[in-house]
């Protein structure tokens, strides 16, 4: 008899781990975020909505609670933000988001008569704090802007 032939032990590939997310898709994510939270407390008829401020801070933090003011919207707008800029090494590091956001198809019930709608430009500063991402400021520029 012969000795068997041994074979080599095959050992699977290292599973490569998750990439953690960039500091800019974060920052995406927290514009995102905000946007989410105010069609959602929008939706409600809201003053305001306990889960902005894990998505926005400051001047945009005040701006977003001020939109949400009890009045019933349908729909949503129609966002595609991009990264334009970022300070990853300053205190705090920041990314600059901007977006051309279509609010056409998100409709407040009983105020929208005559009201213009369509795309405008937004500007945004993400700020990290504490390794938590917060739209710091929101600037939305006037309507046909993008």
């Amino acid at each position: 008899m012969s000795d068997p032939v041994s074979e080599p032990t095959r050992t699977p590939p290292a599973l490569a781990a998750p990439a953690s997310p960039s500091p800019e898709e974060l920052a995406l994510d927290a514009y995102r975020g905000m946007w989410g939270v105010v069609v959602e407390g929008s939706h409600e008829g809201a003053v305001g909505h306990p889960d902005l401020e894990e998505y926005a801070s400051g001047q945009a933090l005040e701006l977003t609670t001020a939109m949400l003011h009890g009045a019933v919207a349908t729909g949503e707008p129609a966002t595609d933000p991009e990264v334009v800029d970022s300070d990853l090494t300053g205190s705090p590091a920041t990314v600059s988001v901007e977006d051309c956001v279509d609010d056409s198809t998100w409709v407040v019930e009983d105020e929208n008569e005559g009201m213009e709608g369509g795309s405008r430009l937004v500007a945004a500063t993400v700020v990290a704090n504490d390794g938590e991402w917060r739209v710091d400021d929101l600037w939305l520029e006037s309507y046909g802007s993008c």
